[in-house]
């Protein structure tokens, strides 16, 4: 049996993130918040899939991979859309860095219809992103803070598709 091709496998966490996202939206009103927890299936395909997005406008990103996002705000925008504010660790050297994405799904509410992801802020490490150490307290605050910075973040990456 093949294995399948990276598209494929992108194909198939976009199909998985769309179920997933659905399903937390469901009995949600827009504009309210809902929970995410970082051990969900819908943060585990996030890991898996971003990087690819950012790999495929940024070659750095070929590389990397996040081992965790951890949200400060889930947020229904729209019918089928959300808003998430938080914190994703990079695999590379275990720091964190701060992660915002918009997802609307179409009508069929089988993908993705429009996608943002920002990541990121001036730092250290390969990506020049890497913040606090991922278990540490600077990490705890920098998730605690991230909401009321978000409109003054100089994201270090961004890539937008879709209807965004």
């Amino acid at each position: 049996m093949m294995e399948p091709s990276g598209q494929e496998l992108t194909r198939r966490l976009e199909v998985r993130i769309a179920s997933e996202l659905k399903a937390l939206l469901a009995g949600v009103s827009i504009g309210s918040e809902f929970a995410v927890a970082p051990s969900s299936v819908f943060c585990y395909s996030l890991e898996l899939f971003l990087p690819t997005v950012l790999g495929s406008h940024y070659p750095e990103w070929k590389n990397e991979s996040l081992d965790g996002i951890f949200v400060a705000r889930a947020r229904k925008t729209g019918p089928a859309a959300a808003e998430l504010v938080g914190t994703c660790i990079l695999i590379s050297d275990q720091t964190v860095t701060p992660l915002h994405v918009e997802l609307a799904l179409p009508p069929s509410g089988e993908c993705i219809g429009s996608l943002l992801v920002r990541i990121g802020e001036a730092g250290g490490g390969r990506l020049g992103i890497s913040g606090p150490s991922c278990n540490s307290r600077d990490a705890r605050e920098l998730l605690a803070t991230l909401v009321t910075r978000l409109p003054n973040i100089a994201w270090s990456y961004e890539v937008a598709s879709g209807g965004s």
